[in-house]
């Protein structure tokens, strides 16, 4: 399993490294994580624990503050005025010390990446699967469902609950929900009820390092996976997809490759980003993504999907008969 960082905690001693006097942007401090990406999950870090460091020494990029800030600072010696700091430059704090632990994180996708196989190791496809995570609280509620490709009949659902600890920052989704997938889809693949295929709510290819958290799933658990999002998170499409005809491929490039591809349900909808994960090619994983598309999503992943938010509602109703935390549905 994954041992991860304490990214919320190592963020709350970083500010406090911070002296008085001296103030330090939510960029500067994701870079002190290891990726200036990570700023926005800093400032949702800092907004929930405002009085365990001392986040009001922490600003916009521009130095701009709330009136709380203001007088905090102040009172410190910070110049402010007009609701932002003074001579921002000047008084920017940046020798923070530790390790960069985001970087090390970027090092394991790295070598996901060297492992991946884009490539499809069988020819026929009987059934296939979706996960999904949705969240309550602290909680991560994961579905997996499994399907016949041909009919796509639900054959079976099974749900997990764990807490999650590790924020939401953008190319690392891995490492948020990995850990509750894993513990499901592991126990799942000692039973043999594992889908021929497997479609991840994420990206596969179409990532940073491409290496997204379907290719992380796949390789960990030598699984074939295909990455579905509703939104681009890298790469440069062939064409403006504004312009994307309902039914029409249009292939997503990084780096000059095609890595991906968007497709359009419908007139009145938004495209939909495919990408390879491990063990399938960009082709069958588009193949796949079409014969399995009902509505605006691959089926697999909509029945994941609503699998996830049913449990995850059930949550919040502690009087209503608890399901145990591995579950058939």
């Amino acid at each position: 399993m994954l041992a991860l960082p304490d990214i919320e905690q190592i963020t709350l001693e970083l500010v406090a490294q911070i002296p008085k006097g001296r103030v330090a942007t939510f960029r500067e401090i994701a870079l002190a994580l290891g990726d200036p990406i990570a700023a926005r999950a800093v400032g949702s870090i800092l907004a929930q624990h405002k009085r365990d460091c001392p986040s009001h020494r922490v600003v916009s990029f521009d130095g701009t503050v709330t009136e709380e800030q203001a007088q905090l600072l102040q009172a410190e010696g910070v110049p402010v005025k007009g609701g932002r700091v003074l001579s921002l430059t000047q008084l920017l704090f940046r020798d923070f010390r530790g390790e960069r632990p985001l970087q090390k994180l970027q090092e394991i996708q790295n070598a996901i990446r060297a492992q991946m196989h884009l490539a499809s190791d069988r020819t026929d496809y009987h059934t296939v699967g979706g996960v999904d995570l949705s969240y309550m609280g602290a909680q991560g509620v994961v579905a997996y469902v499994r399907l016949e490709l041909s009919s796509l009949t639900l054959l079976d659902t099974h749900t997990l609950a764990q807490e999650v600890r590790f924020p939401y920052i953008p190319s690392y989704l891995a490492f948020r929900e990995l850990p509750v997938m894993l513990a499901l889809l592991h126990t799942l693949k000692e039973q043999n009820a594992l889908a021929d295929i497997t479609f991840v709510d994420g990206t596969g290819t179409l990532h940073h390092r491409q290496a997204g958290i379907a290719s992380q799933l796949g390789v960990m658990l030598d699984i074939p996976t295909i990455g579905i999002t509703k939104s681009l998170l890298h790469g440069k499409p062939e064409k403006d997809l504004q312009t994307v005809a309902p039914g029409e491929i249009c292939y997503i490039r990084i780096e000059g490759q095609r890595a991906g591809a968007a497709i359009k349900p419908s007139d009145s909808s938004e495209p939909f980003f495919v990408s390879p994960g491990h063990r399938v090619d960009l082709e069958t994983a588009i193949e796949l993504a079409r014969l399995t598309l009902k509505d605006l999503l691959p089926e697999p992943i909509q029945r994941a999907h609503d699998a996830s938010r049913r449990v995850a509602q059930a949550l919040k109703h502690p009087k209503s008969p608890q399901r145990g935390l591995f579950d058939k549905m």
